[in-house]
């Protein structure tokens, strides 16, 4: 079936399953990245401001919560948004 030819119940019902799914994959995103950081772990990730650098300081199921490199701010994080840093030696 064409998307043009469907009645507007139709789109409806499309787009309750399509964002359905979204949710469902965004979950299964978080889970992934979730199981790949631990509290005092160092992370960077993309700000208003730019690349930030931090510190994982609480994990919650949904959000990370990240203390900036130089102490002064928090940053509540999706956590797919966040990358771990190696260490460099």
């Amino acid at each position: 079936m064409r998307i043009d030819d469907m009645s507007v119940d139709q789109l409806m019902e499309l787009n309750r399953y399509i964002c359905q799914r979204i949710h469902e994959l965004r979950d299964q995103e978080n889970l992934q990245a979730l199981s790949q950081l631990r509290v005092g772990l160092k992370v960077t990730f993309e700000g208003r401001e730019g690349p930030l650098l931090g510190i994982v300081t609480k994990i919650n199921r949904k959000s990370v919560i990240v203390l900036a490199e130089d102490g002064t701010k928090q940053y509540k994080v999706s956590p797919g948004l966040l990358r771990p840093l190696r260490d460099v030696k």
